[in-house]
Parts: C-alpha cells; structure tokens; sequence
C-alpha cells in the first residue's frame, strides 16, 4: 500500500524522456536576491540514474522541476499513461500532502492580515472558539484548548485515522463539517503537546477554519492568495477541477507483481481531504510555487515568510537517514542535511507520489511528481541524488543504503531479498502475537459462516464480512470499503482462538497485502458473535482499539 508499504521486485519497464524545459522565472522578489550559477541538472547521468530507478521500482513517469536562483528546468521521463502516452512538465499530477504547506501558508497570510476578529489570538487561538460545536473531542481540556498552532503542527495527540476517514455516508459525499464533528468518535492516545503524531484530520479542521473565517471556499481562498498571483493556470482542488483539463491527468498505477503489469488505480476525489491533500497540479507550477518561497516574494508579507520558516515541533529528536533532528513547522519539516538547512514535505495519494524540496540558504528547490504507487521511494533516491549533484557532495555522503545498492548490485540476483507479503505476515504475527500457542492451532469459536455480516463503529463507520478467497482454495473473511478516503480492502486471516489478523491492502491489490491489525472477535450472551475489535495501527504506534458491533439481522 502507497503511504504504508510498497516494496517491489524488479523488470524493465520501457523508458522513455519526454521533454526538457528550461525558463527563466519572472517573480518580483522581496529585496532582490543572491547572485548564483545554475546548471541545467538534467545530465545524461543523471537520466540514467531516473531510468535505472524508474525500470527497478516499476515508475510509469516521472516529472521534475528544478529551482535554481533565478532559472527553472523542467523535464519529464517516462509515460502519464500506458501504454505510450509521455509525460511532460505540463502533466498533472496528485500533489498530495504537499497541499499541506499551501494551506498553512494562507491561514499563516489570514493571521498576519490582522482583519478577522476570530483570529485575534493569532496561531494560539484555540480551534472551539472558531468551530464550536463543530470541534468536539473525546477529552474536554483538547475541546477546548487545542490551538491552530498546535493542528498545524501536529501536536494534538490525535493520529492518524486515515482508515475512518469517509468520502460518503449512504452515497451522499461528506461535507468538511461532518468529516471534522466525527473527530469526537475517535480515541486521542496522546496527551496533547508532548509527540509529534501526524493527522490529516488536523489539517481537514484548518480548512473548515479557513471556510468558517472566511465564507469562502478554500480552493477560492487559494487560487486568490497564491495560484493567481503567480500564475498557475494549471493547478487545481480535487479530481472534479482537474478533469477540465481534458486529458493531462496521469494515471495512477498500482503494479501487481503476480501478474507482471501494471493496474489503473481509480481517481480519488480528494475534496473530502481538502487542505490536507486536494490539490492537483503540474512541476510547472510548482517551480512557480517554490521560487515565490525561496526568494521571499511579495506573494506574502515578510512576516509571513518567516512563519513559514518556523518550525513548532520535533518531529525526530536523533538524526536518521544523514539528517540531524527533524522538526516540523507550517507544512514543511525541517532538517539539516550534510550542514544544508532543508524544508521537505512528500505526497501520497492511491497511484501517486510527490516530493518537494527547498534550501532556501541556497536558493535552490525541486519538485518531483510520480504516478505509482510506490514512488516515495524512488522520489527520496531522485532527491538525494539533486541534492548530491548541486551541491558536490560525494552520492555515497548523501544516498542512503538504497540507493547505493540499486546503483551496485545486480537487482535480478537480488530478488530474494525483497520483502514479500508473506513475510511481511509471518513478521506481523510475532509482533502482534509474540505469546499465542505453539504447535497446533486453537480454532475459533465461531464458525466462519457465522462471523459474516455488517460490524458498526461510531468513529469509523460500518464494514461488511463475508467468506470469500484472497486466492484459490483460501477461504476466508473479506471485507472492502470503496466509501472509505482511502478506498482499502481487509482480509481476515485466522491466527489462534478468536484472535485474527487484519491483512490490509488497497481495493486493486487485495492479494498483496502490507500492513496488518490484530483482530478479536467478542462473544456476546447468547454465544454468537457480538463484536471485533481492531488494534489500528499507523507504523509501529497504536492508533487504537476500536471496537466495530455486530449489527442484529
């Protein structure tokens, strides 16, 4: 699965080179800005490393934007739709994530501004006293003193809970407003203000902020406040914008590796998500986007340039991957790499994978837009390897272990190294369950047939079992939830007892699971099954036990 896990074996994929663009910007910066040479980073060893990367992690395309000082490169590899359909810098991509540091940036630009009476308080203002009943939480101290400052930078306790986000109830879409007042179903694990836990649902409350503030739409409060000023004509909110734009969406694709090809992954419409992902766009754009930031333009006042800049949390306090402690701040993190101060954020959506870049030290940023599934980590080798050629640092300085075996080893000689699905579960049973019974297995109290039919939950909706199998001669329970944001599938594989695992996967891949949720299955008083409950997880943090009830035929 995209933002879980995705790890693939390796045959070529047809590459092709797109095009190549090279423009100067013309953004007004703030004060002028630093005198620098570029050169076009587009080498042919550097296309070569793309391709290497592209055919071993099975990437259709890839698009890339290059900000240098004052000079843009763009350049596009490889297909935005198989079989021979070439990306350019003018496709669209699902930008992800990334949309995050455009949405602190216009509530940022909101505060500054200094005409909004409800903002008073500035980024301490506290979230209840904008949404009201709106925002509710489990805990009565959260509810009522969790601040804008606080959801930006995800310091709320509150996790993910990407599997109850919900596009639609009963096939009516979600409004901003039902998808945050779900937020007082859902457990908080932590105390407010001591961990970094990541939540899209914060930055879904910040856009209901932004709309509640302004009587505007976000996506109107973004084009006035940045995609206008700088001339994004191609940038859009959802899957519904972007489809005016007659056909220069990519695809997204999701690869099955038991089949050998690649498979569409359907269009998510994002809207739901909002601030936190919405936004669809080209690398075009994006330069345009990263330049305004790196030469501090009159997009936004000075004051908020530097808000941007600010980090709030820690999100690692001990180096890792050659960066030192990482912080996190107004959608970006922010990390020293080699000595070079950087601000990060990548994007992953169902099919795609964004990355994006700034040294605004050194004036230098990129953005990379990729339309598969597993691209987060080839869009993390491409980036090491920007970084290493600008900045002439040795690639084995700079590139993690990755990368360094993709550039040295033969990757077909290598194929039993990969991670498959099976380990990945035989893994998750010793962690999840490192003291069931040895030897013979206990068997369930129910019947399988038994286990069948609909299970409700307040906070994370209603989910369906039926006996199925995930492949021939394996029955067992599956569930899909096509409602869901994150449109996921779960098989149900029996461990001891009532004890089972959650195998999840996306709807396209069902045979292919990467993540996995302990699972138990409760008796009620007439001796039939009353209830599961799930331990969610997101990596190796709990996001809760979240108990799903039997609905009564």
């Amino acid at each position: 699965m995209g933002q879980f896990q995705r790890l693939v074996i390796a045959v070529g994929l047809v590459f092709n080179v797109a095009s190549i663009d090279h423009a100067s910007a013309h953004i007004v910066a703030r004060g002028g800005t630093k005198c620098s040479s570029s050169k076009n980073p587009f080498t042919p060893e550097f296309a070569k490393f793309v391709q290497d990367n592209m055919d071993f992690w099975k990437i259709p395309g890839i698009a890339i934007a290059v900000v240098d000082g004052q000079n843009v490169f763009s350049k596009g590899y490889g297909f935005s739709a198989l079989p021979n359909t070439k990306v350019t810098p003018d496709t669209l991509f699902y930008a992800g994530s990334t949309t995050k540091a455009q949405t602190a940036a216009c509530l940022s630009s909101l505060i500054q501004n200094g005409s909004y009476k409800s903002l008073a308080q500035g980024w301490l203002t506290p979230i209840s006293s904008i949404l009201k009943d709106d925002f509710v939480l489990q805990d009565q101290w959260a509810t009522d003193h969790l601040t804008l400052e606080d959801a930006v930078s995800h310091r709320t306790g509150i996790p993910r809970h990407d599997r109850s986000l919900m596009r639609e109830k009963g096939g009516v879409p979600l409004s901003l407003k039902d998808i945050v007042r779900n937020l007082r179903n859902l457990p908080i694990p932590n105390e407010p203000r001591t961990k970094f836990r990541y939540s899209n649902y914060m930055y879904i409350t910040l856009s209901h902020v932004i709309e509640t503030v302004t009587k505007k739409k976000l996506k109107q409060v973004m084009r006035e406040m940045i995609w206008d000023p700088l001339g994004m004509k191609s940038t859009y909110f959802g899957l519904q914008e972007a489809n005016k734009a007659l056909g220069k969406l990519a695809t997204g694709y999701i690869w099955i590796d038991q089949f050998q090809n690649h498979s569409p992954a359907a269009y998510m419409p994002l809207t739901d998500l909002s601030g936190a992902a919405a936004v669809i766009s080209n690398v075009r754009d994006y330069a345009k986007w990263i330049q305004s930031l790196l030469n501090q333009t009159q997009l936004f006042s000075e004051s908020v340039h530097q808000d941007i800049l600010t980090p709030r949390m820690i999100q690692y306090p001990l180096p890792s991957n050659n960066f030192d402690v990482t912080l996190y701040g107004l959608g970006w993190y922010r990390a020293t790499l080699g000595g070079l101060v950087a601000y990060r954020h990548d994007g992953e959506i169902i099919g795609f994978g964004a990355q994006v870049y700034l040294f605004p030290d050194d004036e230098f940023g990129f953005v990379i837009f990729a339309n598969d599934d597993s691209a987060s980590t080839v869009n993390a080798l491409i980036s090491r390897k920007l970084i290493a050629d600008k900045f002439n640092i040795p690639e084995n300085d700079i590139l993690d272990v990755a990368a360094r075996f993709v550039s040295s080893q033969s990757w077909q000689d290598h194929r039993s190294s990969i991670t498959t699905s099976d380990e990945l579960f035989k893994a998750a049973i010793n962690r999840t369950y490192p003291s069931r019974p040895k030897g013979q297995v206990n068997p369930s109290s129910f019947n399988m047939s038994d286990l069948e039919g609909t299970y409700c939950n307040r906070g994370y909706g209603n989910m369906t079992l039926r006996v199925g199998a995930s492949k021939p001669g394996d029955k067992t329970l599956i569930a899909e939830l096509p409602e869901m944001t994150w449109s996921y599938g779960l098989t149900f594989r029996h461990i001891f007892g009532d004890n089972w695992m959650a195998c999840e996967s996306w709807l396209e891949d069902m045979l292919h699971p990467g993540v996995f949720h302990g699972v138990e299955f409760v008796k009620g008083h007439d001796g039939k099954p009353a209830a599961l409950t799930i331990k969610w997880t997101a990596g190796d943090e709990i996001e809760g036990n979240i108990t799903y009830t039997k609905m009564r035929k």
